[in-house]
């Protein structure tokens, strides 16, 4: 997709967005009923047995990034207690997620996430314009279940090939347990998790890709480092106060 430029009046950032075509962009403020400020997104997921869906309380660290899997089917990276979130919804094909994961993320590490200052967490928007979204949405979900969201994420971008049959070879070499992987990809639980997703990210006005939500200030598209640094030491000063 040609990367066009957004005026965000509310933030005063230049932009750029993958576009999802089923619903146009719409109002760039957070609703009160968004993201919290301090706690993890409020959505909540119940499998088709009822129950709520299961969520992994271990702690693995992923370089210098500590990583946890929360009930949402969301991806939390670094300090639970940080005082500003980065809440991001992203796809596997979108070329300026891509660059968010490779330019922007290591220094959002070096100068906050690693500090404890902010955490990031990570929300799927499956994309019907790829016919891989959905299943490397799932590859993501079921790795993020076992320890290893993060680098599943790192390496689905990495890799053109999304297929299932690739996303196996790739949970073999990020010492998966391939069985427990294949069972979570054929689970209706996990598609629940990703339909809920899209469901919330409706109801927040996300209709492309990269969305943020810096305690829950939207932007839409991909920031200019300065800008997005800017807005975060904006943020933690007015936290502060």
């Amino acid at each position: 997709m040609r990367r066009s430029t957004l005026l965000i009046a509310s933030l005063g950032l230049l932009l750029t967005a993958c576009s999802l075509p089923a619903q146009p962009a719409s109002d760039t403020s957070a609703t009160s009923s968004a993201v919290s400020s301090s706690s993890e997104p409020r959505l909540e997921v119940i499998d088709e047995s009822g129950e709520r869906a299961p969520t992994t309380e271990e702690r693995t660290e992923t370089g210098a990034i500590l990583e946890r899997f929360l009930p949402t089917g969301v991806l939390e990276l670094g300090n639970a207690d940080a005082p500003l979130t980065l809440l991001l919804f992203t796809e596997h094909h979108c070329s300026y997620c891509r660059q968010f994961l490779t330019e922007l993320l290591p220094r959002i590490r070096t100068d906050f996430l690693n500090k404890g200052q902010i955490k990031l967490q990570i929300a799927m928007l499956t994309l019907e314009k790829y016919p891989a979204s959905l299943a490397a949405a799932r590859g993501f979900l079921c790795a993020a279940r076992q320890g290893k969201g993060f680098a599943m994420h790192s390496t689905l971008f990495a890799n053109v090939n999304k297929s299932v049959e690739a996303q196996r070879s790739y949970a073999k070499d990020l010492g998966l347990d391939t069985k427990a992987f294949d069972e979570c990809l054929q689970s209706p639980a996990t598609d629940a998790l990703l339909a809920a997703q899209k469901t919330w990210a409706q109801s927040l006005s996300v209709s492309v890709v990269p969305v943020f939500f810096l305690n829950g200030k939207k932007m839409v598209g991909l920031p200019y480092y300065p800008d997005l640094r800017g807005k975060i030491e904006e943020t933690m000063k007015e936290a502060q106060q």
